[in-house]
Parts: structure tokens; sequence; C-alpha cells
């Protein structure tokens, strides 16, 4: 006859292995929705990053390059340290833009330039090279758009101008000064 005791036994292990399983569960596991620690700690992180947009047939569309990059997994966060955003069109020329920060969308459609910007469009026939300085520049690389949502400073060689705001249209190559617009003109040095 079996005693009752060796009946308990077996029970007794079971439930110690379960109650085991159960906390190395819930030891192991993220929350679901991202913790505290997943927002301040970067998912990953990059030294000297470069990355290339190429067209379908291969024409190298724009570089998005900087000296760090921090990816973060709970709201999909990209910030960059020294970031330098060229686009590259052959008809139109190279326009250029570096800054301090920088902070990329989720879907990677739309790139805040932060701290001392610089944007520097390459001379072309018939128009010579433009530099504009602003605080805080909005890239839209899809839609090959630049916004200036605050002051800046613009000098192309024959006009020097600061105004309170600036759209660039990159495909038309048009600049839209926006606000207080203060202008001068310069007469060509030749």
């Amino acid at each position: 006859m079996i005693s009752r005791g060796s009946l308990w036994l077996p029970l007794a292990i079971l439930l110690v292995l379960a109650a085991l399983s159960f906390w190395i569960e819930r030891a192991v596991h993220l929350p679901v929705n991202g913790g505290a620690s997943a927002q301040l700690e970067p998912e990953g992180i990059m030294e000297n990053f470069e990355a290339l947009r190429t067209a379908p047939d291969g024409r190298p569309q724009y570089r998005l390059s900087a000296r760090r990059l921090q990816h973060y997994s709970g709201n999909k966060r990209t910030e960059m340290e020294a970031p330098r955003f060229v686009h590259i069109d052959p008809s139109a020329g190279e326009v250029r833009a570096e800054a301090v920060r920088a902070t990329v969308s989720p879907g990677g459609d739309e790139v805040d330039l932060r701290g001392e910007v610089v944007l520097a469009r390459a001379a072309q026939p018939g128009q010579s090279e433009m530099t504009l300085r602003t605080e805080r520049l909005l890239v839209f690389p899809e839609r090959d758009l630049l916004r200036a949502p605050g002051p800046v400073s613009l000098d192309d060689g024959t006009l020097a101008a600061k105004a309170g705001a600036m759209e660039y249209d990159a495909k038309r190559r048009v600049v839209k000064l926006s606000g207080r617009v203060n202008a001068r003109f310069q007469p060509v040095k030749r």
C-alpha cells in the first residue's frame, strides 16, 4: 500500500517548479508598452553613421550622416549628433544642411535639424552659391522640401536677406521667405 506522504512529494515538487518558472518568466519579460528604461536607454548606438538613399534606377538621391546616432525603441525616435544632410541632384545641384543635433521621425520622412543650422546650395550656371543660417530646419526628404520655422539669414552673393521663416522647394529651386523680410541686393563683383 502506498502512503499518503509519498503522493504529496511529487505534487510539492511540481508546485515549486511552476512557481519558479512563473518567477523566471516575469523577470525576463519587458513590459509590452516599453517601460521607463526603454524610453531613456537607446536600443542602438552607431558612431560615424552614414546612409545613402537611391532612386529605383540606382541614382543617389540624398545622404544622411552623423557623428553619433541613437535609436530608441519605445517611441521609435532617432537622435543624431553633428548631422549632415546632402540632397544630390545632378541637374539642380547639391544642397547641404549641417547642424549640432537632429531628430528623425519614426518613418524617416522628417528630419528636424537644430542648433547652428547651415544650409548651402551649390552654384549652378546662372545661380551663385547660396548660404542660409538658422537655429532650426525641418527637412522632408521625400518631398524635396526644407522649412525653417524661425528667423533665417540668407546670402547668395547678390542678395543678403533676413526673414522670420523660410521654405525651400529643392525640386523647383524656389526659396520662399515670410515674416518680417529685410533684403539688400548687392552688385555682382566681376
